[in-house]
Protein backbone atom coordinates (compact mmCIF):
# COMPACT_ATOMS: atom_id res chain seq x y z
CA UNK A 1 0.00 0.00 0.00
CA UNK A 2 1.30 3.29 -1.01
CA UNK A 3 0.75 6.88 0.32
CA UNK A 4 0.06 9.71 -1.95
CA UNK A 5 1.63 13.16 -0.91
CA UNK A 6 -0.81 14.95 -3.60
CA UNK A 7 -3.81 16.11 -1.54
CA UNK A 8 -1.23 17.04 1.55
CA UNK A 9 0.58 19.40 -0.76
CA UNK A 10 -1.91 20.31 -2.25
CA UNK A 11 -3.67 21.14 1.67
CA UNK A 12 -0.39 23.21 2.02
CA UNK A 13 -0.28 25.12 -0.75
CA UNK A 14 -3.97 26.30 -0.36
CA UNK A 15 -3.68 27.26 3.13
CA UNK A 16 -0.06 28.94 2.80
CA UNK A 17 -2.01 31.24 -0.05
CA UNK A 18 -4.86 32.08 2.16
CA UNK A 19 -2.73 32.91 4.38
CA UNK A 20 -0.63 35.48 2.25
CA UNK A 21 -3.84 36.93 1.32
CA UNK A 22 -5.01 37.96 4.58
CA UNK A 23 -1.34 38.75 6.25
CA UNK A 24 -1.35 41.27 3.63
CA UNK A 25 0.11 40.45 -0.16
CA UNK A 26 -3.24 42.11 -1.23
CA UNK A 27 -5.53 40.95 1.91
CA UNK A 28 -7.19 42.47 5.21
CA UNK A 29 -3.57 43.48 6.43
CA UNK A 30 -3.25 45.76 3.89
CA UNK A 31 -2.49 49.61 4.46
CA UNK A 32 -4.04 50.64 1.09
CA UNK A 33 -6.68 52.33 2.19
CA UNK A 34 -6.27 53.08 5.33
CA UNK A 35 -7.51 56.77 5.76
CA UNK A 36 -4.78 59.21 6.12
CA UNK A 37 -4.40 60.78 9.76
CA UNK A 38 -5.78 63.80 11.47
CA UNK A 39 -4.18 67.00 11.03
CA UNK A 40 -2.74 65.48 7.09
CA UNK A 41 -2.80 68.29 4.68
CA UNK A 42 -5.45 67.77 2.33
CA UNK A 43 -5.25 70.56 -0.29
CA UNK A 44 -5.27 73.94 -0.59
CA UNK A 45 -4.93 75.35 3.51
CA UNK A 46 -7.29 72.49 4.07
CA UNK A 47 -6.49 69.72 6.71
CA UNK A 48 -7.88 66.27 7.32
CA UNK A 49 -10.62 66.27 10.32
CA UNK A 50 -10.92 63.98 13.53
CA UNK A 51 -13.90 63.15 11.55
CA UNK A 52 -11.95 61.89 8.70
CA UNK A 53 -13.14 65.03 6.24
CA UNK A 54 -11.14 67.24 4.61
CA UNK A 55 -11.94 71.19 5.63
CA UNK A 56 -10.53 74.33 5.32
CA UNK A 57 -8.09 75.30 8.58
CA UNK A 58 -10.31 78.20 10.48
CA UNK A 59 -13.78 76.79 8.94
CA UNK A 60 -16.76 76.40 11.34
CA UNK A 61 -17.36 73.10 12.91
CA UNK A 62 -19.39 71.64 15.37
CA UNK A 63 -18.13 70.21 19.08
CA UNK A 64 -18.66 66.84 20.39
CA UNK A 65 -22.09 68.13 21.67
CA UNK A 66 -23.30 69.14 18.31
CA UNK A 67 -23.83 72.62 19.85
CA UNK A 68 -21.00 74.48 20.17
CA UNK A 69 -19.61 75.94 17.00
CA UNK A 70 -15.68 76.04 17.03
CA UNK A 71 -13.16 76.43 14.40
CA UNK A 72 -11.23 73.52 12.73
CA UNK A 73 -7.54 74.33 13.30
CA UNK A 74 -4.11 73.15 11.60
CA UNK A 75 -4.16 69.55 13.43
CA UNK A 76 -7.85 68.96 12.41
CA UNK A 77 -9.79 69.75 15.85
CA UNK A 78 -12.55 71.25 16.15
CA UNK A 79 -11.43 74.23 18.84
CA UNK A 80 -12.97 77.18 20.16
CA UNK A 81 -12.58 80.18 18.05
CA UNK A 82 -9.41 81.81 18.60
CA UNK A 83 -7.35 79.00 20.17
CA UNK A 84 -4.10 77.43 17.61
CA UNK A 85 -4.28 80.24 15.51
CA UNK A 86 -7.72 80.24 14.78
CA UNK A 87 -10.01 83.30 14.54
CA UNK A 88 -13.56 84.33 15.24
Amino acid sequence: MSLSLQPITCGLVTAAAVAATITGIGGLGSPANAAPKMGTPCGDNKVTTTIGTCAPINSSCTGYDSMVIGRVDRTGRCVIPGMNGTTW
